[in-house]
This record gives C-alpha cells, sequence and structure tokens, in this order.
C-alpha cells in the first residue's frame, strides 16, 4: 500500500496518477472514496472510466465543499453538485453510500434511486468479501471485519498485520481488489485537501 512522494504534485497537473500494476489489475475492484470536493468529481471520473471497477463504497460527505451541517440552506447548491457527482460517476459500476455530517439522505436516494444508502455505517458484502463501513472510525460496527472503511477525519488507518485492514478515504482513494488481496492508496491531487477545507484564494 505504498505511495509515491510524487504522486500528489502528478496529480496538480494531471489528475490521479494509476500506477501500471494497478492498470494491470484482472480481478473485480471495488473503489473507496470519502469526503470528496465537487473540484474533484472530473478527475475520479476519469479514474472510474480508467478502472472501470465493479463497486464504488463512498464513506461520507459526497460534496464536501458544501457543508450542509453548518448551512442547511445550501441544500439546493448540494443537490447541484450531487447530479455532477452522478455524470462523474456514470451507469457502470454499483454503488454504496454512507450518509456523513454533510450529506443529506433523502436527497443522496433521489439522485442515486439504485443505490445503496447506509446511514451513518452498515455491513455489506461485496465481490465475496464482507465490508464494514461507516463515516468515521469510531462508529465502525463491532467485531471488524477483514475491510473496514472510514473517513470523515485522518488517523485510524492500520496496515492488516492482523489480516485486517482499517481504511481512512481521507487519504487516497483505495483500490482494493478481493479475489487477490491486493491492496492500493493512489494520492488524492493536492487541491482536495484545499476544497475540503473550502480554502478561497485571495488577492493581496
Amino acid at each position: 500500500m505504498g505511495k509515491k512522494w510524487w504522486a500528489p504534485l502528478y496529480g496538480v497537473f494531471f489528475g490521479i496518477y494509476i500506477p501500471e500494476e494497478v492498470k494491470a489489475e484482472k480481478g473485480d475492484i471495488v473503489l473507496h472514496i470519502s469526503d470528496t470536493p465537487s473540484t474533484m468529481y472530473g478527475d475520479l471520473e476519469r479514474l472510474v472510466k480508467a478502472l472501470a471497477p465493479r463497486w464504488i463504497i463512498h464513506t461520507g460527505d459526497l460534496a464536501d465543499d458544501v457543508k450542509l451541517e453548518l448551512s442547511p440552506r445550501e441544500l439546493p447548491r448540494y443537490r447541484a453538485k450531487l447530479l455532477e457527482l452522478k455524470r462523474s460517476l456514470g451507469g457502470g459500476p454499483g454503488l454504496v453510500f454512507v450518509t456523513g455530517n454533510h450529506d443529506h439522505e433523502p436527497t443522496m436516494r433521489e439522485i442515486f434511486p439504485e443505490c445503496l444508502v447506509l446511514r451513518d455505517r452498515g455491513r455489506v458484502e461485496l465481490c465475496g468479501e464482507g465490508f464494514n463501513l461507516s463515516h468515521d472510525a469510531e462508529s465502525l460496527e463491532r467485531p471488524p471485519l477483514k475491510y473496514n472503511l472510514f473517513g470523515h477525519r485522518p488517523g485510524g488507518e492500520d496496515g492488516g498485520d492482523t489480516g485486517r485492514f482499517f481504511l481512512n478515504g481521507i487519504s487516497g482513494v483505495y483500490v482494493i481488489v478481493p479475489s487477490s488481496g491486493k491492496i492500493f492508496c493512489l494520492p488524492y491531487p493536492g487541491y482536495v485537501n484545499d476544497g475540503r477545507l473550502v480554502r478561497r484564494k485571495r488577492g493581496l
């Protein structure tokens, strides 16, 4: 699950870097993302087209540059962002969403009627493996499963020395290949954190 130090810099100019070994994978892919600002939807669309994942798991805050928990009046803007996200994800992969603190569940279900939407947390079986999902690490159900996916804030990751993986979608896009047990972490472009923090450039 090693990362290349220059991958975020690559992302500034070219989007999410996909190593050749990831492109060469033949098994069904489960893609894990979390806390995605709308600024990355274009790169996400290109990633989905390149990897053709069987499933995409999003562990909450689908439009993380719209802070609904702080500004509920932004719901129309949030809805517009989800329509953008739907176009980016296309109609190919299966979708599993966990609601985040800045999400609006009824709108999620309206925009993605065929998606499995889990409120805060839940468990699913995909590609023959169990996935334990939550918006944050503290709310993961117990006992843990082989794959435990979350987001919301940095930290809480475990590389799987015990045979169980705790993967934080804040850190990067996780490419999981259940048939081989391989896991790859693709760093987000540097601008993603700016979008999450809703930073704005200001003139001097």
